[in-house]
């Protein structure tokens, strides 16, 4: 995805005033308006979804999920591993934490193809008052929590796999099938983007 989604992405998490992400584009807008699309709404639902379910962290400012998203892991003390160590990846049952990853990323996955759907919903429709710049920012924020939902349950994965003794094939599929989902809707937000570009259409 084009390199402003990360970088503006940022921004989105770390306050209510948001810079939009579309490509040439520099408005500001509060977080939360009187009239908000379904996109809109499934993204921010999805994104508090994912953390109270406990799969990311909260972030703390712009430092600490930049490490994240560029590096895997945060800078900041006990963000480094947050879903591993939750879920205990190096100290319990390991047929324990294989089912929590499963039934997290299963979770996660689902969660987001719903809001992909709504974004989907946005481009084949032919009204152009149906979404705005504001609803592309949402959905994009909604896949930067994805993204590191994603990396904690392959870390935690990877930590358990060293010392379970049975096939972990099926989780490690699981976790592929999510980031498959996670690609497929930044195919959708590029498009979303491409279409505010375009039409030159006024964010609100």
């Amino acid at each position: 995805m084009r390199s402003v989604f990360l970088c503006l992405s940022l921004g989105i998490l770390a306050g209510c005033a948001t810079i939009s992400v579309v490509p040439g584009e520099a408005s500001y807008e509060s977080a939360l308006t009187k009239s908000q699309s379904q996109l809109r709404l499934a993204s921010n639902a999805y994104c508090e979804e994912i953390v109270a379910e406990g799969w990311v962290e909260e972030a703390d400012g712009f430092t600490t999920l930049a490490d994240t998203l560029m590096n895997g892991k945060a800078a900041a003390q006990g963000a480094s591993g947050f879903y591993a160590t939750k879920i205990g990846a190096n100290s319990k049952a390991p047929a324990l934490v294989l089912g929590l990853i499963a039934v997290d990323s299963r979770a996660a996955r689902n969660g987001l193809a719903g809001v992909t759907e709504e974004a989907r919903a946005v481009l084949k429709s032919g009204d152009m008052n149906a979404s705005n710049r504001g609803d592309v920012v949402s959905f994009e924020r909604a896949l930067v929590r994805a993204q590191m939902a994603h990396r904690g349950f392959q870390e935690a994965l990877d930590l358990v796999s060293v010392r379970a003794d049975m096939d972990v094939a099926p989780i490690a599929a699981e976790i592929e099938s999510f980031a498959g989902m996670i690609d497929d809707a930044r195919v959708i937000a590029d498009r979303l983007a491409d279409r505010y570009v375009g039409e030159g259409v006024a964010g609100s």
